[in-house]
């Protein structure tokens, strides 16, 4: 009766159920799982001989796909970002001929490894088309077996007793696919169960994995993408990340895969993370079911904090109908127990009724089609909404290309602007009292497991802004490029390879936009030169963050030769230009200078603003170690390092951070004849080999009158160059297609992949004071902004520069683009809280409400780092297994210890360190406690935030009428809005956009 998938190895299961067996959906669901169906994450089935949902698929040709989507895909070596942008409506006719083009269809192939990898290597070249998310079924009506539209499961009994169903999560829906056509790694709305039959067409295939591993997805995937797990906990519900998989078997990430054909179905199990992509044009249709054993889950299920329309099922009426006796202990807060994976459904002994009336939206004979009420909500699934016009500017910067003087098309593109969300904006992180106790600090999350990248610790508390003023319309831009246009994209350098061609930021802001139309099948293979697309223009709430504590640097006025002196900022650096005379006396005084005070290391230094801005509170005091020397936890993620490394083995192991401590600590080193200081690890150096003696690569060489030809400034750690010249490692790193040959040792660096395009920009420092452009600028990474800098003219300045998005390596913030200051809390004038005290803090379900302390404790929390890189500073003595902590106390720094996780499993890692930290009990008027920091807590006589004041309810909005938390927007109207002061010089006004639609 079932067999198993592909080979031995794989634990996808492939069931072949009888005709009676066929009958009852819900319990051979639960006879799959008692097979052990659902350890894998998903299972594929094969209906009965001579099943079929439909008799005919020739009546389909005029449903209408009202909200097609064009995938564009960013990236390399194996690791991508998806950006989901919405095309005209078009019917499945339209859409089947464009599948079929020769643009479209799919490439020649002897098996389906051989298309797998064709996939994974034009990914980012000639994006399709997905006709996604359409509402509706093609399951004619008297088929009553395994009928999407009514599987009738306690997913649907609750959504019958509510009278509330939510598009595509309880009702079907139909995908349309092209060759190509993807979906990111995702699990479902709700961790729910999914189940997917492909109609007709060419095969899909699926990724996925198991349950018991997902969590190791998660922290592999927010190692490649800091920003944005720290934009949002759950970005992967975002669906726009694709993890090859080689990169999975690279880091030991269990998955398993199968191909899907068609008349089959998938089933996907609860917090199954899967992935997949389609062979050629098909239609499949899919929900989302669930099942008793679902309800763990969809309790724990961690949401999508950025988004208002994202999906949350209230679990309170589940809790109460299937789970009674556990209902009064999970309303406190306290029914928290790891989820067991390998628990199985019990075999239902009654399935709910199926009600008389239909079920769900049918597609008959004659075909209809549903208009989209709300293609924003709809569209929101595919992680794509934004939320101002002007991102119909940066949007389209990752369709760049060179249309060649025969373009003389009209070019459209179609972007939603929504009132619902952002490009993944940063959000302050949620107190959910999910803790293994609710007595114990519910803090611990599993986003403390970041990458080695972040091992400097962000800070946590978000400074918020007022919410952003509604746009309610859809806007469709229609560029027109004609031919013979003089404007003509910057060229790469003749040593990019393809991978660095896609990534090469735009250089010049007199750039053309083109759009093409890729429904139409108008295209141009020109060379691709975008800007640095990643996280596009950074949310409102992430602005906030990138605000320092002292005073911001202003952008001095336009100033004549040798003029910039006069800036407090270039004062220390005036002997240090390189148009002056060599004075090693000065840059000896300067390096000392620098290695005196945080960040102590000259490479360092380039993060050093970003350092005071975000993580203020936990930049940690130097480390002394026998010899008078000092160590401290580099600012600069190894990424930094190896992003710009070309990676022509995908299976070959990924190097570790070198020269670090088991604590992350790296020593700090000082040259003995000009004085700079440097970590070991960032210059790449073996703290063995270092002595009193130690010289610096350059004075080593004896090049003293070497300067870095990337910038005009002296002083700083140099290493040499591939062209016998000398860089500082500061601009290596800052400068994208640099690349450091040998990792280890930071050195050689190769600057041959570095576009001429590069040199030939201003500094906005030292424009004015140097009468020809020299060195190589780094650009703001904000939109199309001009503004360029030489990376230690930006570092002097205070300039924010920050860890970016692989493959990126450096975001920078022009002060334009920089916010007001934000006024920080005052923690000297934070009083002790007291029994009995009257507060406000966050509830579990986002919002802020008034609540008592009702308990004081001190908390002890072990920081760890853990084998695979990432770290988790908030564990409580419990969690380590491999001793008992609450008898013996912590283990000794360095040991190695077996830490227990949320998800159950214990994982290997080296014990750092115990903190023993204030916690507040918090209880609500609804009864729920919540233990907390003093940080996340506000009295009644403090100005609150206004990230804070914006949330806060009274006890009264706590108590929820339906099981769905939706809210419905009542749209008022519309009032004047007024465009952001830093956005002004990119905004297109009414008249000039009307001018060009015509």
């Amino acid at each position: 009766m079932t067999t198993q998938a592909q080979s031995i190895a794989s634990r996808i299961m492939t069931f072949t159920p009888s005709k009676e067996e066929f009958k009852d959906f819900n319990r051979y669901i639960a006879y799959m799982e008692s097979q052990g169906a659902h350890k894998a994450g998903m299972a594929k089935i094969i209906p009965p001989k001579g099943w079929k949902p439909r008799r005919t698929y020739d009546d389909i040709d005029d449903l209408v796909i009202p909200a097609p989507i064009q995938q564009v895909v960013t990236g390399q070596s194996g690791l991508f970002t998806q950006y989901n942008i919405q095309k005209k409506p078009m019917t499945v006719y339209e859409f089947r001929k464009t599948s079929n083009m020769d643009k479209f269809c799919n490439p020649r192939y002897v098996d389906f490894d051989e298309l797998e990898r064709k996939f994974w290597k034009n990914l980012t070249f000639n994006p399709p088309l997905y006709g996604a998310d359409v509402s509706g079924t093609l399951y004619d009506p008297d088929v009553t077996e395994w009928n999407i539209g009514c599987l009738n499961t306690i997913l649907d009994t609750v959504e019958k007793e509510s009278e509330i169903k939510i598009k595509s999560v309880n009702t079907p829906y139909l995908n349309f696919g092209m060759w190509k056509s993807a979906f990111a790694w995702h699990t479902e709305d709700m961790d729910l169960y999914s189940i997917n039959y492909l109609h007709f067409g060419e095969p899909k295939s699926w990724y996925v994995v198991p349950p018991e591993h997902g969590k190791r997805l998660e922290r592999l995937a927010k190692g490649f993408f800091p920003g944005n797990a720290q934009s949002c906990e759950a970005f992967l519900r975002h669906k726009m990340t694709l993890i090859s998989p080689s990169i999975l078997k690279k880091y030991g990430i269990p998955f398993e895969k199968v191909t899907q054909e068609a008349g089959q179905f998938i089933v996907t199990f609860p917090y199954g993370y899967h992935a997949g992509f389609n062979h050629g044009y098909n239609c499949a249709e899919s929900t989302n079911f669930a099942t008793q054993r679902w309800i763990d889950y969809g309790k724990q299920a961690t949401l999508c904090s950025c988004r208002q329309d994202v999906v949350k099922i209230s679990m309170d009426v589940f809790v109460r109908k299937f789970q009674p006796n556990r209902y009064k202990l999970w309303k406190a807060g306290k029914d928290n127990a790891p989820i067991d994976h390998n628990k199985i459904t019990p075999e239902p002994t009654e399935c709910p009724k199926e009600d008389k009336t239909e079920p769900t939206k049918n597609i008959p004979s004659e075909v209809e089609s549903e208009e989209p009420t709300a293609p924003v909500q709809e569209n929101a699934r595919f992680g794509f909404t934004v939320n101002t016009k002007i991102f119909l500017l940066h949007l389209v910067q990752i369709l760049l290309t060179n249309c060649g003087s025969s373009c003389n098309n009209v070019f459209h593109l179609c972007v939603i602007i929504s009132d619902k969300g952002k490009i993944e904006p940063k959000k302050e992180k949620d107190t959910r009292p999910q803790s293994k106790s609710q007595s114990k600090a519910s803090a611990k999350k599993t986003s403390n497991r970041r990458s080695p990248s972040k091992k400097e610790k962000n800070g946590d508390s978000a400074a918020g802004v007022c919410p952003p003023e509604p746009v309610e319309s859809q806007v469709v831009a229609a560029l027109c490029c004609e031919g013979g246009g003089s404007s003509v994209e910057p060229q790469l350098g003749s040593s990019c390879s393809p991978a660095q061609k896609l990534f090469q930021r735009t250089l010049s802001p007199a750039d053309v936009l083109h759009v093409h139309s890729y429904a139409k099948g108008d295209y141009s293979e020109g060379e691709v030169l975008p800007k640095e697309e990643k996280k596009n223009e950074k949310s409102e709430d992430e602005t906030e963050r990138d605000r320092p504590v002292n005073k911001t640097v202003k952008e001095p006025p336009p100033v004549e030769e040798g003029g910039l002196e006069g800036e407090n900022w270039a004062k220390p650096l005036a002997h240090l230009w390189q148009s002056r005379p060599p004075n090693l006396k000065k840059e000896k005084e300067y390096n000392q200078r620098m290695g005196s005070k945080p960040p102590y290391c000259s490479i360092c230094m380039l993060f050093h603003t970003y350092q005071q801005t975000e993580c203020a509170k936990s930049i940690d005091s130097p480390v002394m170690v026998p010899g008078g020397r000092m160590r401290t936890k580099p600012l600069i993620p190894e990424m930094c390092f190896t992003t710009t490394t070309e990676m022509d083995s995908e299976c070959e192991q990924q190097p570790e951070t070198p020269h670090l401590e088991e604590d992350g600590t790296s020593l700090l080193i000082t040259c003995s004849q000009c004085s700079i200081r440097v970590h070991a690890s960032c210059y790449g150096v073996a703290p063995a080999n270092v002595s009193k003696d130690w010289k610096c690569a350059r004075c080593k060489a004896n090049a003293m009158t070497e300067n870095c030809c990337l910038c005009l400034l002296r002083g700083g750690a140099l290493q040499k160059a591939n062209n016998n010249k000398w860089v500082h490692v500061l601009c290596a790193v800052a400068v994208l297609e640099a690349r450091f040959v040998n990792i280890t040792e930071r050195s050689p660096v190769d600057l041959s992949g570095i576009p001429l395009q590069r040199f030939k920009l201003k500094c906005y420092y030292c424009k004015k004071r140097m009468k020809k452009a020299s060195g190589c600028c780094v650009q703001c990474s904000h939109g199309r902004c001009p503004t360029a800098y030489h990376p230690t003219c930006a570092q002097a300045a205070g300039v924010l520069m920050q860890p970016d998005e692989w493959p990126f390596v450096v975001h920078v913030t022009c002060c334009r683009h920089k916010g007001p200051t934000q006024i920080e809390r005052n923690k000297a004038a934070m009083h002790e809280l007291t029994v009995g005290q009257k507060v406000i803090c966050k509830h579990k379900n986002g919002r802020y409400y008034q609540c008592d302390v009702v308990q004081l404790s001190k908390e002890t929390f072990y920081e760890v780092n853990f084998d695979d890189g990432s770290f988790s500073d908030n564990l409580f003595p419990e969690d380590i297994v491999s001793q008992d902590c609450a008898q013996l106390g912590p283990p000794p720094q360095g040991e190695v210890v077996q830490v227990r996780w949320t998800d159950g499993l214990v994982y290997g890692a080296k014990f750092v360190a115990a903190h023993v930290i204030q916690m507040y009990l918090v209880e609500f008027e609804d009864g729920s406690q919540l233990t907390t920091k003093r940080d996340d807590v506000y009295t009644l006589d403090e100005e609150l935030p206004k990230r804070v004041k914006s949330r806060l309810s009274k006890a009264s909005d706590m108590r929820f009428d339906g099981i769905f938390e939706e809210k419905e927007i009542i749209q008022e109207s519309k009032r004047q809005r007024v465009i952001n002061s830093r956005y002004r010089g990119d905004y297109i006004e009414p008249v000039i956009y009307r001018a060009i639609m015509e």
